[in-house]
């Protein structure tokens, strides 16, 4: 794909595609069916099977098919090359005019929880208590019972109950953690999804463990949301300068706290509830594009 000029997209003939580490994630195939319902092309590709070539003042992205105005970015959140690869390309994607979800902005934003929660701390947003710190020592000097989680992942993947400070002796090594209040009720807590500037679904996780996620055994159901929960969940989301969010919330003593801000949020839980996520999408970008 040799980038062109920046130009208007209409509906008809829109081409989107999914930059992803996971080409047959459930994500990828659930977008790819909804498109092709619409009459809309989707291209899924790896990000290992791209390139970027740059000469004679010109750059090229191999891989991509060249009508392609909508990409869906979904780069592996993790501190590693592949990754800081994966961010810039979607920036370069931006930069030519092509329309991205989750922008470059929004990725930087979200891939360490120590600017996620900045961020949304300086936007007077409520998160529970936390310490953040490479020192075990200094993490101990918060209460328990607390979450210990590393500062960037999703899926629940490394987050662990501190019941006494004494356990935090056998946690694995890592550069930095999160020590995080109990700030909930139960085991059980929330995931909003936001979409363009909408909440387009809300799903209770439980679970008889305390980590809920869905990919860790947790339970989704309905969960009929409060304005002030969508309020939240909107703003979190536009803080972080993000179109598509999974906005996790815990409520303790009629007081809701943000979780996380994940920006590649799974919704295989919330579509077994019956609402087509992928549908949503597809539809979302259609407008979108059809307005640049």
């Amino acid at each position: 794909m040799k980038f062109k000029s920046r130009c208007k997209v209409s509906e008809a003939g829109l081409k989107i595609a999914v930059l992803t580490h996971k080409p047959y994630s459930y994500f990828s195939t659930r977008l790819l069916e909804e498109a092709s319902k619409q009459g809309i092309s989707c291209q899924i590709v790896d990000f290992k099977d791209t390139a970027l070539v740059m000469k004679r003042g010109e750059t090229s992205l191999r891989a991509l098919d060249k009508d392609v105005k909508v990409v869906f970015s979904r780069p592996k959140m993790s501190l590693s090359p592949l990754m800081l690869y994966a961010m810039f390309l979607t920036k370069i994607l931006e930069e030519e005019g092509l329309y991205v979800i989750n922008s470059f902005e929004g990725y930087l934003n979200t891939l360490d929880k120590v600017v996620t929660y900045r961020n949304l701390l300086l936007n007077n947003l409520p998160l529970p208590d936390s310490i953040i710190s490479p020192s075990k020592k200094r993490l101990s000097e918060m209460s328990p019972p607390f979450f210990l989680k590393p500062t960037y992942g999703s899926r629940g993947r490394g987050v662990s109950l501190i019941e006494n400070v004494k356990d935090l002796g056998s946690t694995s090594n890592h550069d930095a953690w999160i020590a995080q209040s109990y700030a909930r009720e139960g085991d059980w807590d929330l995931r909003i999804l936001v979409l363009g500037g909408r909440v387009i679904a809300a799903m209770k996780r439980s679970s008889g463990k305390p980590i809920t996620n869905i990919s860790q055994g947790g339970v989704g159901s309905f969960f009929e949301t409060s304005e002030e929960i969508e309020e939240l969940s909107l703003k979190a989301s536009t803080v972080l300068k993000c179109s598509f969010t999974g906005v996790d919330i815990s409520i303790k003593e009629d007081n809701a706290f943000i979780l996380d801000v994940n920006p590649q949020p799974d919704f295989k839980g919330v579509e077994s509830l019956g609402i087509n996520v992928a549908r949503e999408l597809v539809r979302y970008v259609s407008l979108e594009a059809g307005g640049k």
